[in-house]
């Protein structure tokens, strides 16, 4: 969930997914990219039991 809330915040700042936005993400979570395999994880597995 907080890679999911960091990303819409920095979204308020930088309107796209440039490396300016990617910076303001690494600034207040520096291993988003773990918790956003994590989430893409969850997606699959809850798209296996067509929670689609």
């Amino acid at each position: 969930i907080r890679y999911v809330v960091v990303h819409e915040l920095a979204h308020l700042i930088e309107m796209n997914h440039s490396p300016n936005f990617w910076q303001i993400v690494v600034q207040v979570l520096p291993n988003y990219q773990a918790e956003r395999e994590k989430l893409k994880l969850l997606q699959k597995k809850l798209s296996a039991q067509c929670w689609e």
